[in-house]
């Protein structure tokens, strides 16, 4: 099974805003770097995929993305997470992929060998999504599709329960994937306060842990 990765990445200035009381606009632009740089590095050594695919309008992001040795694909006007997915699922599907795997840049304690176990639950079927919810189970923090074109994605409103119901409406089987690292993300100073206590290596934890580690 030929597997994308898709990474949608958000203009570094516009990343992760519920942080700003915390946070200036440079740590938050040096956090987004961080979190692509370190998704990246995990998904390189993740056997399942065939390639990694950036979407992005940050010249940043190209720059890293091109020292992974990933794919980017530049977005000439930012339109949100659900356009840039599409985006990366239409150059999927022409590049031959049977399926994408949407991973956000901010999941922290991200493995490779989750997205490998997370893939290997769609090898048998012809069509499924797999999905892997956040932590308040309102977000979701990985989406496989088989074939890309499986559902659209509806992130940014109560996804996890919005794809579920949409691949539902098609008949399309739902396989959920529970990983306590996967379902653990930035968004909120809280976030960042919990995940400081946790175990595992990468420059994103090592970054909130100097900046949330004594609040």
């Amino acid at each position: 099974m030929k597997i994308f990765a898709i990474v949608p990445v958000k203009k570094f200035e516009n990343a992760k805003t519920r942080l700003s009381p915390t946070l200036s606009a440079d740590d938050r632009i040096l956090l987004s770097s961080l979190m692509l740089t370190d998704t990246l590095s995990v998904l390189a050594g993740a056997r399942s995929l065939q390639q990694v695919v950036v979407v992005s309008g940050d010249r940043r992001a190209e720059e890293i993305t091109i020292t992974h040795g990933a794919k980017f694909l530049y977005e000439e006007k930012e339109s949100g997470v659900n356009l840039a997915v599409a985006l990366g699922d239409r150059y999927s599907a022409d590049q031959g992929a049977d399926a994408t795997v949407v991973i956000p840049q901010d999941l922290p304690l991200l493995d490779a060998l989750d997205v490998a176990m997370a893939c290997e639950l769609a090898i048998s079927e012809d069509r499924c999504i797999v999905i892997c919810p956040s932590l308040r189970y309102d977000g979701t923090n990985l989406l496989l599709k088989k074939p890309p074109s499986a559902i659209k994605t509806y992130y940014d409103s109560d996804s996890y329960e919005t794809h579920i119901k949409a691949a539902g409406s098609l008949g399309i089987p739902v396989k959920l994937y529970f990983s306590r690292k996967l379902m653990y993300d930035i968004d909120t100073p809280e976030d960042a306060r919990q995940l400081v206590k946790e175990s595992g290596a990468g420059k994103t934890l090592e970054f909130l842990k100097a900046k949330f580690g004594k609040l």
